[in-house]
């Protein structure tokens, strides 16, 4: 088992609020700070650096897995997200929820820039 450490370096805006919105997205409760997104199922927020972010995600379920002593359920994620209205990425990823407690393991997002778009 990993012991705890402390963050080495600060997280990216654009990633924790990708991150954040794959954790709302498989798990919608009052415990993730984030807004529902549009009918259209696009979610719509600022940077805590001041940009401007809109972004789309869908999860799958890869389905249940063991880890250790834990019984897991494993996500797949993809979408897009687009910055200030200028700067398009693609979104893959996948999540990791503990089946017992609700509580995630782990979020991993990668972004690829895919170019600049045009409103």
């Amino acid at each position: 088992m990993t012991a705890w450490r402390p963050a080495t370096h600060e997280i990216d805006p654009l990633l924790e609020s990708v991150a954040d919105t794959a954790r709302a997205t498989i798990l919608p409760t009052a415990s993730i700070n984030m807004p529902p997104p549009s009918a259209d199922g696009i979610r719509s927020q600022r940077l805590r650096d001041g940009r401007e972010l809109r972004l789309k995600l869908s999860t799958h379920c890869l389905g249940q897995e063991q880890r250790g002593p834990r019984a897991v359920l494993v996500y797949a994620l993809k979408g897009s997200v687009v910055v200030d209205n200028s700067t398009g990425y693609s979104v893959t990823g996948r999540a990791v929820l503990d089946v017992a407690t609700r509580a995630f393991l782990d979020v991993l997002c990668q972004l690829k820039q895919v170019g600049p778009v045009t409103p």
